[in-house]
């Protein structure tokens, strides 16, 4: 199975670890494996990533960035869209 990594500024919705990884440079796979955990046991964040078999992960980048400013914010109520 291939998988065709989408450019930075793509509309896409959903990508993988490689893929969140192209778009937060800084980011490194330990931390967003970390993450990713914190986000599958938060019920507010869960449907943000998709895990159908071991290594195959979906993560919709937008509720990946409201979790991302819910962590900033020192998990505070995030902004209504």
């Amino acid at each position: 199975m291939k998988f065709k990594h989408v450019p930075i500024d793509s509309n896409a919705v959903w990508t993988s670890k490689k893929g969140i990884l192209l778009r937060y440079e800084n980011l490194n796979v330990y931390t967003l494996n970390r993450w990713l955990s914190e986000m599958l046991n938060n019920k507010r964040f869960r449907a943000g990533v998709i895990n159908p078999t071991n290594k195959l992960v979906f993560i919709n980048i937008e509720i990946f960035e409201d979790f991302l400013y819910w962590k900033q914010h020192d998990y505070s109520k995030i902004k209504e869209k």
